[in-house]
């Protein structure tokens, strides 16, 4: 696994934010990409989730290891943790796609 700090994707995540973040003061009517007329079809804000995923399954697992867990559930940090509350997030927008809460099944 690698550390975190090797990880290019944290570096490619803020430039991806920057541009998204563009999109969304140019094309939508609120301040986030729910709110746009093509959030169905954009790939800005689909790469944008995968790549925020695969940086917080990274850091979840990076720390884990650090603490020599394979769950979280083994914690005793597991309700006030940044590193899992990120994950969970990231998560939920990964299956969202982006979209703020709309899902396709």
């Amino acid at each position: 696994m690698a550390k975190i700090a090797e990880f290019k994707g944290v570096d490619e995540l803020e430039n991806k934010k920057i541009a998204l973040n563009n999109c969304i003061a140019q094309n939508s009517s609120g301040d986030s990409c729910a709110k746009c007329q093509r959030v169905f079809g954009c790939d800005m804000i689909k790469e944008f989730v995968v790549l925020q995923f695969d940086i917080a399954i990274a850091r979840l697992k990076e720390c884990q290891k650090a603490n020599n867990l394979s769950s979280c559930m083994d914690c005793d940090m597991i309700f006030e943790c940044n590193i899992r509350d990120n994950y969970v997030k990231s998560t939920y927008e990964k299956m969202n796609e982006g979209r703020g809460g709309q899902f396709d099944f």
